[in-house]
């Protein structure tokens, strides 16, 4: 998008926060523990390295079993851009902090020769409602009152690289949004509540300390489904990747792009409801943020519609499915394969 474009955007919008998406940061840059600075140990960490970043960036339940994946895992060595050891011991013994950075492009390269489905950065929020019980007694979250579930969480969220969002909790929410709430089966009034966050994935959990270890359930509200899942008894950090890894699991496999598909294809989409320029103006930002989508383009304001012209890769199913999945705009018409043009409203920023 031209310069003047990005900064009419930026005046226009200065107090708007859009929610939906971020850009989450270090994708392909991992820490892990080394067991001692021989190579052997070196090598195994960066193995490791290579295991955390995949699990990040691929679709698929069994990813990982794939040959091509298999090879790039034994491999890992040939993709490393730099590593570092720290020169202080962790609380292991001779143990070695390590930051290793991967070649992205080397990688996806390598993965796209394999048709893999790739999540690139841009990634929507998801909000996360969660209760803590503890010697019987549940309580909200809250990140000041408990430093060690908000450690936990952060981590998670860091190695899957899944952004959240916690609900603000203000007088008014705590008025309306019950313990109950969350954890009913029934979950109209969360997800009323939940509207005012414009995020696409709402997260319920709940917490249980049972003697030394934690239990952990959770659900997630995505794509007008429902889905539930549920943790053993183990350690807190344990129970919370599992839970970021449910939301990876089913984010990634509706947001994830078919690496293998090189073409660009060319799709004109006709979108109504917009009633100012700084909404036209949001809108291409918005396209060009979705994963499949290289390019957004405004064209022309014509009829009760705005036009934009999108460059995209993969497949037109994958497209459909990205437009709506954050509820900024509803197809009036379905995108078949065979389709140049796409109808769409405009609903809310």
């Amino acid at each position: 998008m031209k310069v003047w474009i990005k900064v009419l955007l930026i005046l226009v919008l200065i107090a708007i926060e859009n929610v939906n998406a971020v850009e989450v940061k270090d994708l392909y840059e991992v820490e892990v523990i080394a067991k001692s600075e021989h190579e052997h140990d070196k090598v195994a960490a960066i193995k490791q390295a290579m295991r955390l970043v995949l699990t990040r960036i691929l679709a698929g339940t069994h990813a990982l079993q794939d040959p091509l994946v298999r090879s790039v895992l034994n491999n890992a060595v040939d993709y490393v851009s730099e590593y570092q050891l720290s020169l202080a011991e962790t609380s292991i013994k001779n143990t070695r902090l390590m930051r290793v950075l991967f070649n992205e492009q080397r990688l996806i390269n390598t993965l796209r020769s394999g048709e893999k489905w790739l999540w690139n950065e841009i990634r929507p929020r998801t909000l996360l409602w969660l209760v803590v019980e503890e010697e019987g007694i549940q309580r909200f979250f809250d990140p000041d009152e408990m430093p060690y579930i908000d450690r936990v969480l952060k981590k998670a969220s860091e190695q899957k690289k899944i952004p959240i969002l916690l609900p603000i909790q203000d007088l008014n929410e705590k008025r309306i949004v019950s313990i109950a709430d969350v954890l009913s089966a029934y979950s109209e009034h969360l997800l009323e509540v939940s509207v005012r966050y414009e995020v696409v994935s709402t997260l319920a959990g709940k917490f249980v300390k049972k003697g030394s270890c934690w239990k952990a359930e959770w659900t997630l509200y995505f794509d007008a489904k429902i889905e539930q899942w549920w943790s053993e008894c183990s350690t807190l950090d344990s129970v919370a990747l599992v839970g970021f890894q449910g939301v990876y699991q089913r984010l990634s496999n509706f947001y994830a792009a078919k690496q293998g598909n090189k073409k660009v294809k060319e799709l004109k989409i006709k979108v109504s409801g917009i009633k100012l320029m700084a909404e036209a103006i949001w809108i291409t930002d918005y396209l060009e943020g979705l994963p499949m989508i290289k390019t957004a383009t405004w064209l022309k304001a014509e009829n009760g519609c705005d036009t934009y012209r999108i460059f995209y890769q993969g497949e037109r199913k994958s497209l459909n499915n990205q437009l709506e999945a954050g509820h900024v705009l509803r197809a009036e018409s379905f995108l078949n394969q065979g389709a140049t043009e796409g109808m769409y409203r405009f609903l809310s920023k």
